[in-house]
């Protein structure tokens, strides 16, 4: 017959609630850190999406640029368009997008200024600077 084995559980579900609040308060603060990091990768997004829609062909280009901002997220993020209005007709930024990027349903092709920077952007050193911020994140708290 086996022995009865007895255990105190007492101390483990306050020790639990404690270690969820440290796990919690690691994964809060690493957010933060990879948020920064994806932050400051994706300004220098902005900046050459900015200048390469106002060196566009396309003259909806210069106004679609202006709306491009950095969103808040862990990898590197912008938006691009949306509701607000440009333009002297004061058009949603949204509706000349695509028109802008790939010149309307008259002129099918690739992307004019939007995608030709990203990737040129995402082969450049930046994004290589966003993958070393992580990698010190990672080390920083013992994951690597």
């Amino acid at each position: 017959m086996p022995a009865a084995i007895t255990v105190d559980t007492r101390d483990v579900l306050p020790l639990l609630r404690g270690l969820q609040g440290v796990q919690a308060d690691l994964r809060r603060n690493a957010n933060a850190e990879l948020r920064a990091a994806a932050a400051t990768t994706a300004a220098g997004l902005v900046t050459r999406l900015r200048l390469a829609g106002d060196a566009s062909s396309t003259p909806q280009a210069a106004l679609v640029a202006s709306t491009v901002r950095v969103k808040s997220d862990r990898v590197p993020a912008v938006s691009i368009g949306g509701p607000r209005r440009v333009g002297h007709r004061r058009t949603a930024a949204g509706v000349l997008l695509w028109g802008s990027e790939r010149g309307g349903r008259n002129f099918p092709g690739g992307g004019h200024w939007i995608a030709p920077t990203v990737e040129e952007f995402k082969a450049g050193p930046a994004a290589d600077a966003y993958y070393v911020a992580v990698a010190a994140i990672l080390r920083k708290y013992g994951v690597l």
